[in-house]
């Protein structure tokens, strides 16, 4: 079962990236009037990028639910199984595939285009070997992971287009790195919709958990065509150089997310080895509410600030980190907060899950916490180290391992306790490698800037608990959730609009602006 996760150099004789003096001194803005209106205008593409990469997952995930749900709808639970150990596997091997060098054209200080040439090769050539190894090793593999019956003919059929989404994503972070992210979304939303028919299509006529199979070559197959209809298509090349400076960068960086993908399913596997079936789909449920913020928000924000951030330099990009965290942050909080606050209402679902809702609230905050770590981790990949952010999910997954393992046996809440409080020793760390890697960041200057959304947190609080006081004996149902949500935005809204007016409506500004 998966998560989502959530997707450089000229030539010199200095592998690693951080270290290439041509690398160190990136290209920068000339001076005069229009150096500060080219910096506001790519602000401006940034965020209205985060607006289009928001609509693209909405499609994206809408299109994803229709199909599971019509395939929960049509086949057995059994056939479900398949689909999540076939997931897995494919997303571990899209990590895997490319080892990041199409994500460091984002950074990349030198000539993008040969460079993207050779990112072409190496993304492809490690896809075909991947595809190959689990086409030959698939029957093994799903019989290790108890799914013997179908799961090897998944196993293939998702993963056999790897090189497909591995040549599509050298387009896609090129655009990324233009900030041209309506292009960018394009390719992924209308692949994702037409996959999702086709796949709807076929499970209807009795395909199977096929069906999905087929609409996923069928996406993959269009997400590439039309990449290359919305950016021209980057041919196969080489250049021994480029590759080293890709890989010493991209290596890290892939790694990063593919710790991530182990960090976000851990639990997962230790909850249903220790504590069972029903404690998991309990746990589930739980990490799924929570998580929502996080996914829709946070990931989101990162994808389209990374290639703004990678353009700053010097003390100003430590002060961009600042603005892009306080906004995230701001938006975040609410949620996460009133999650916690209203997570009792879960047992509108039926009272066999009233043990999931301690473990969402403590899940809750460990989304706020998380959230911490991934901004930090996007701002010190921009600063050119991306080992130090491979080291910090290196960290968090090891510290989660041994926590889990402690007190697993005591229940899914302790276990979302100890998830909140890996996630705040990782966020501290995180802040204090931020204070000292990344050129002009603050802790000062963020704690100031989050004052208002702190404030307003403790107004929504307040308000939340008082409406709870005042109904006495509160039966969950979805006219009080709706009753606490109103309240508690509105309580949020009103004190952040008096503190924190001026940032909000620049923020509105940026969105407006040309490019």
């Amino acid at each position: 079962m998966s998560r989502p996760v959530v997707p450089l150099v000229p030539r010199s004789s200095v592998a690693v990236l951080g270290q290439d003096p041509a690398l160190a001194t990136a290209p920068t803005a000339p001076g005069g009037p229009d150096a500060g209106a080219r910096a506001t205008g790519e602000a401006g593409r940034a965020a209205r990028g985060v607006v289009w990469l928001a609509a693209n997952g909405v499609v994206v995930k809408t299109a994803q639910t229709v199909v599971l749900l019509s395939l929960a709808a049509m086949l057995a639970p059994s056939a479900l199984g398949l689909v999540a150990l076939g997931t897995l596997v494919a997303n571990v091997a899209v990590q895997v595939s490319g080892l990041g060098t199409a994500s460091a054209l984002v950074y990349w200080r030198g000539d993008v285009l040969r460079a993207a040439r050779t990112a072409a090769t190496i993304s492809v050539g490690c896809a075909a070997a991947i595809s190959a190894a689990l086409w030959v090793g698939a029957p093994w593999l799903a019989s290790a992971l108890g799914a013997a019956d179908g799961g090897a003919a998944v196993i293939r059929g998702l993963t056999v287009v790897l090189p497909c989404t591995a040549l599509a994503g050298v387009s896609y972070e090129l655009l990324r790195r233009e900030l041209r992210f309506l292009r960018r979304v394009i390719p992924d939303a209308v692949a994702a919709v037409v996959g999702a028919v086709v796949a709807i299509a076929l499970v209807v006529q009795g395909s199977g958990v096929m069906a999905l199979v087929a609409g996923q070559v069928v996406q993959a197959v269009l997400a590439l065509l039309l990449a290359w209809c919305v950016h021209p298509p980057v041919l196969p090349g080489w250049d021994a150089e480029d590759a080293r400076g890709l890989l010493s960068y991209g290596g890290p960086f892939a790694g990063t997310h593919l710790l991530e993908l182990v960090q976000l399913n851990i639990d997962y596997v230790v909850v249903s080895a220790v504590l069972g079936t029903v404690a998991l789909g309990q746990y589930s449920l739980a990490f799924r509410l929570a998580f929502m913020p996080y996914l829709m928000i946070v990931v989101v924000v990162t994808g389209a600030a990374f290639p703004y951030l990678c353009r700053v330099r010097g003390p100003e990009l430590g002060r961009a980190v600042v603005s892009v965290t306080t906004v995230t942050t701001t938006l975040v909080a609410p949620l996460c907060l009133g999650i916690a606050l209203a997570s009792d209402h879960l047992v509108v679902l039926g009272e066999k899950w009233s043990p999931a809702v301690p473990a969402a609230a403590w899940l809750a905050a460990y989304a706020a916490l998380l959230s911490i770590g991934l901004l930090v981790q996007t701002a010190v990949n921009a600063a050119g180290r991306p080992v130090l952010a491979l080291g910090l999910r290196l960290a968090h997954l090891v510290l989660l391992v041994g926590a889990l393992l402690v007190v697993v046996d005591r229940g899914i809440t302790v276990v979302a306790a100890a998830q909140a409080a890996v996630a705040a020793v990782v966020a501290a760390l995180a802040l204090g490698l931020a204070r000292r890697t990344v050129s002009g960041f603050s802790l000062r200057d963020l704690a100031v800037a989050l004052r208002p959304a702190a404030l307003s947190a403790l107004a929504l609080a307040a308000a939340v608990l008082l409406v709870r006081a005042l109904l006495g004996d509160l039966v969950p149902s979805p006219a009080t959730l709706a009753l606490l949500a109103v309240t508690g935005l509105a309580a949020y809204a009103g004190p952040l609009w008096l503190l924190d007016r001026h940032r909000l409506l620049a923020a509105a500004a940026l969105l407006r602006r040309s490019q």
